[in-house]
């Protein structure tokens, strides 16, 4: 794991910091662009309108000016001559028709001419044609290309036949026959012959053409100064006009462009943004033309805002980069500053740690960091402290080990001393009776019968008392080692049994119930016993006293038992001195049985030894169960505790042997 320094943090903060800063940067950036962009769909659709508006005017008064040619009693006469005169004027009416011509319904041949030849034409608009003359409607073609530099889209209008409301005669005579009224109404065509030939009126009878050339309709049309906007004329899938930004020499617009322009086709503006043919992103907005006749959109687009419009990007990096420097300068200095007092507080704490610590802390700099080192300030005095009262604990450790090792040796000689006193009593008392007895049966074996019944009598009445002598010697030694009464008939009366026997001693010594004992454990009732025992032994040995008394109380809650003499008494001070082995032995005792220990005494004053147990019955109280799972944790059984024991009273014993 990589631990940074709180410089390093506080740099790399500063430049996490830059990200929120860029983030709302970039959102206003991005805004401010929309708004750009929305600013350039308006004035785009501005110019879509106007010029869709324009080119919807351009063609629908030449629409205009082609019927009105159309309604002509010359034109509709399909007279050649008569027609081209007609289509001559007209022509130099309208200029922006590079050529107008009249075709003849029947066989689609050209019956007069002005301008453009239009049999440059007639094979591209033979669709045209037919669908002015069977729909009686005006058609507008596709874009044809004359030549490599000339395009041009030719305006159909159909003629048809008119009443009129006078005859012509038959009359030759070259007199005035005066002019066609043409009224609103259709009027028949005068024949040759000049007998009247009528037609049902309505019927198209010809196609007056309009040759318009794109590039004069742009020049007419488009307007010269943009100011950045390219405009196009599209149709359903092709392109008519152009002045830049999708190709002109080609006439297929791009996929991208096919929706929106249908969608302007059929009436609704739309806003969109493409490529041009130069890859540079583009803003459009496509118009319909509103000339009923052609399916034309207009699309009028410009360059696509940018981000660096506005601003240009060499400043834009320039602002940034001081901005940074600006945020890591003071992210510098603010560390140094936070830094500074933490490394001294970082070094205080290794030398406390250490132990070298030689000066007391003093709170330093400002905030969480002032705190911090008021703290750490407490901290020091308190592991001082702490440390202070370790070692005073690591004393009373090492005094109450050595009064252990001192209690193992001398509870490992008094071991040793009651085997030999129980060996002594063994081979002075019990031996002797049991070697007399052998003795008398023996010599009874050698008189082979010759021994008279009295002295048999007598004999075996020796033998027998000289048993009974050994075998009460024998119960005494036994009831030292392990009193029967504990497991028979129970604690009270094994006090009672040893109460009895220091009454021999010439102690006065009475046992005191009161409460029915409940039923306790082995452990326990061996242990209060040993205590009792222990503690007259101390009364008769060293308390100089005439009487002594047992108490064993028992109550709901616990269980006393308490040994009180009238001697001499003593300081219980000096109750925890290497010296006092009896009662650091009866002190453990008690600790091992979950029961507390307690000597009330002063010099000449008597002295009391109460142990206390909370009444848990035969089952072991809380504190015991504790201390006996503590030991089976820590790896050692009750079993590997007294063989260290011993072990350790063994060495102990050979370390004294010189000395004795």
């Amino acid at each position: 794991m990589t631990h940074w320094s709180l410089r390093t943090r506080f740099l790399l903060f500063a430049l996490a910091a830059l990200i929120p800063f860029a983030a709302v940067l970039g959102y206003m950036v991005d805004r401010d662009l929309d708004r750009r962009i929305q600013q350039s769909y308006g004035s785009e659709g501005a110019v879509a309108s106007s010029v869709s508006r324009s080119l919807a005017s351009f063609m629908s008064t030449n629409t205009d000016a082609l019927e009105a040619i159309a309604q002509v009693s010359d034109v509709i006469s399909l007279d050649g001559p008569s027609a081209q005169e007609v289509l001559g004027q007209a022509r130099n009416v309208r200029p922006e028709l590079s050529g107008i011509f009249l075709v003849n319904a029947d066989d689609r041949q050209v019956v007069a001419r002005s301008g453009a030849e239009p049999e440059l034409v007639l094979e591209d608009i033979s669709a045209e044609l037919d669908q002015s003359i069977s729909g009686n409607t005006v058609t507008v073609s596709r874009p044809i290309r004359i030549d490599a530099e000339t395009q041009v889209i030719v305006l159909l209008v159909p003629v048809t036949t008119v009443q009129t409301t006078e005859t012509s005669t038959g009359d030759t005579s070259g007199g005035d026959t005066g002019d066609d009224v043409v009224n609103a109404d259709p009027t028949p065509a005068a024949s040759q012959n000049g007998q009247q030939a009528t037609q049902p009126p309505g019927q198209t009878i010809g196609v007056v053409g309009g040759i318009i050339q794109l590039e004069r309709l742009g020049q007419a049309l488009l307007p010269s100064n943009r100011a950045g906007f390219e405009i196009a004329l599209v149709s359903t899938g092709e392109l008519i006009l152009s002045t830049g930004g999708i190709d002109p020499a080609s006439s297929v617009l791009p996929e991208g462009y096919l929706e929106p322009v249908q969608l302007a086709i059929d009436g609704e503006s739309t806003a969109f943004e493409m490529i041009d043919s130069r890859g540079v992103e583009r803003t459009a907005v496509s118009a319909p033309v509103p000339f009923e006749f052609a399916p034309w959109a207009v699309i009028a687009s410009q360059r696509a805002p940018g981000v660096l419009d506005t601003i240009p990007g060499v400043e834009l990096a320039v602002v940034l980069l001081l901005g940074v420097l600006v945020i890591v300068a003071v992210a510098v200095v603010f560390s140094e500053l936070t830094a500074r007092p933490i490394r001294t507080l970082a070094r205080q704490t290794q030398e406390l740690h250490q132990g070298t610590l030689k000066e007391p802390i003093v709170p330093l700099g400002g905030g969480e960091v002032r705190v911090l080192s008021q703290r750490l300030a407490e901290m020091a005095e308190q592991v001082q402290s702490q440390v202070a009262g370790l070692e005073e604990g690591r004393h009373d450790r090492e005094r109450q080990a050595a009064q252990m090792r001192d209690l193992l040796r001398r509870t490992n000689r008094m071991q040793e001393d009651e085997r030999r006193r129980i060996a002594g009593e063994i081979h002075d008392a019990v031996s002797p009776l049991i070697t007399g007895a052998l003795y008398q049966t023996r010599a009874l074996q050698m008189t082979n019968g010759s021994t008279t019944p009295d002295e048999m009598e007598a004999s075996l009445r020796s033998v027998n008392e000289l048993l009974e002598a050994a075998t009460d010697e024998l119960h005494g030694v036994i009831f030292e080692l392990r009193p029967p009464d504990l497991d028979d008939i129970g604690l009270v009366a094994a006090i009672d049994a040893y109460v009895q026997t220091i009454q021999r001693t010439g102690l006065s010594c009475r046992l005191e119930v009161s409460g029915e004992p409940p039923s306790l454990t082995p452990e326990v009732r061996l242990s209060l016993y040993r205590i009792v025992q222990e503690a007259l032994h101390n009364v008769v040995r060293h308390a100089g006293a005439d009487e002594a008394v047992v108490q064993l109380e028992t109550t709901d809650e616990l269980i006393r038992l308490t040994v009180r003499d009238n001697g001499a008494g003593f300081d219980p001070a000096q109750a925890v001195q290497p010296t006092s082995l009896g009662l650091l032995s009866m002190r453990e005792r008690a600790e091992s049985i979950g029961a507390t220990f307690t000597i009330v005494s002063k010099p000449g004053g008597g002295t009391a030894i109460v142990i206390e147990r909370q009444n848990s019955g035969d089952v072991m109280s809380d504190e015991v169960l504790e201390s006996m799972m503590s030991r089976t944790v820590n790896g050692s059984s009750e079993e590997d505790i007294d063989g260290t024991v011993e072990e350790a009273a063994s060495a102990d014993a050979e370390a004294s042997e010189p000395v004795r």
